[in-house]
């Protein structure tokens, strides 16, 4: 029996010791790789603002009554009034729409949608149905329980009419110049057969008030003929295209009203985009867990050889927090350093603050550990 227990525990010792070694390589490799993440993510946000900076300062401001052949391929700003001879019909619904440069047709179908409810105790996950106006047809085959709760073709869908001779003074306007435009000015049209008004809508069904599976709405919108309005783009030839910069991104932008350019280009910004925000966050997590790898199996090792303690002094978690913030914050500080020298100074000395008063914390936490198991 001894010589059993010690082969358990040997084997138990030489399988925690290998564990401690392959987090101790594994751990710098993804702190690195974090690293890594970050700045890149950072060095594409700076390269897309230099890049934005430098445009904004090269759009060059057109008339919108002449076409100037040398400014074609440059990045214009036009702004005048969009106009259009004829008119737009709805073929679908025989609706005709005059004096407008561009429609949407915005189309709801009543149906079932499927609410994921709470996990029963035999692991079973239960599932609740309501009703609801949706754009998009709901797939009801995809339910857990299709039976009863099906929702037919949706036979209307929603789109845009553009005028095809659609003119800004002597510019055309092309499709996807307009169809970058929100429409949010509401068009009152004539009933089609079938089709009764409810309010601003168009209602297909028994009674707008109590809407049934299958029931249908429709909402138009559109662009007056004579409206004003703003279109940041490259000049091609007598029209307009999309102006991509080098780190390949897309300026093609047309807004209703008198609108600057400087207050279109910040639409096309992407430093505080989602994305980039996710990749900060998921480089901070990932800086996280690379640290709390490397002293956790440093802590492991310091059960054998207790000088090693003092490099972990405590919880492995805590130090990890200790290194992960001022290390995102300096890594972040670096990228921005070279294009606003100011911002990335200030961000070095938050970090060195940060990273001050994280260690002030984890001593002051392992010191109350300590003398919490040190026997009076």
């Amino acid at each position: 029996m001894p010589i059993k227990y010690l082969d358990d525990h040997t084997q138990r010792f030489f399988l925690w010791m290998g564990n401690s070694f392959v987090g101790m390589l594994l751990g710098p490799l993804i702190v690195v790789g974090a690293i890594f993440l970050l700045f890149w993510n950072e060095s594409h946000a700076v390269q897309v603002t230099v890049e934005l900076h430098d445009f904004a300062k090269a759009v060059v401001e057109v008339p919108a009554d002449h076409v100037l052949p040398g400014n074609d391929g440059k990045l214009v700003h036009v702004i005048g009034a969009a106009m259009a001879a004829g008119s737009l019909e709805d073929p679908e619904l025989k609706l005709r729409f005059a004096d407008q440069v561009a429609v949407d047709r915005t189309v709801e179908m009543y149906q079932w949608t499927e609410n994921a409810g709470e996990t029963a105790g035999n692991g079973n996950t239960t599932s609740g149905y309501t009703q609801q106006w949706s754009s998009k047809r709901i797939d009801s085959s995809s339910f857990k329980q299709p039976k009863g709760h099906d929702n037919p073709p949706m036979k209307l869908t929603s789109r845009r009419f553009m005028a095809n001779d659609a003119a800004l003074g002597a510019f055309v306007l092309d499709t996807t110049t307009l169809a970058s435009m929100t429409l949010d000015a509401p068009l009152k049209s004539a009933a089609s057969d079938g089709w009764t008004h409810s309010g601003v809508s168009l209602y297909r069904g028994q009674n707008p008030s109590t809407p049934a599976v299958g029931d249908l709405r429709v909402r138009y919108t559109g662009l007056a003929s004579g409206t004003t309005i703003s279109v940041l783009a490259q000049q091609s030839h007598d029209g307009f295209g999309p102006y991509t910069t080098p780190s390949g991104y897309t300026i093609q932008k047309a807004r209703v009203g008198n609108v600057p350019s400087s207050l279109m280009l910040p639409d096309h910004r992407n430093t505080g985009s989602p994305l980039s925000w996710i990749l900060r966050a998921a480089g901070v997590a990932i800086l996280f867990v690379g640290f709390t790898l490397f002293f956790g199996s440093i802590r492991i090792l310091a059960a054998v050889i207790p000088f090693l303690n003092t490099l972990v002094r405590g919880a492995p978690v805590g130090f990890a927090v200790v290194l992960t913030i001022p290390t995102a914050i300096v890594t972040i500080a670096i990228a921005w350093l070279a294009l606003r020298p100011l911002l990335g100074a200030a961000l070095i000395l938050v970090a060195l603050n940060v990273l001050y008063v994280l260690w002030r914390w984890h001593q002051s936490r392992t010191a109350a550990r300590l003398a919490a198991h040190t026997p009076p």
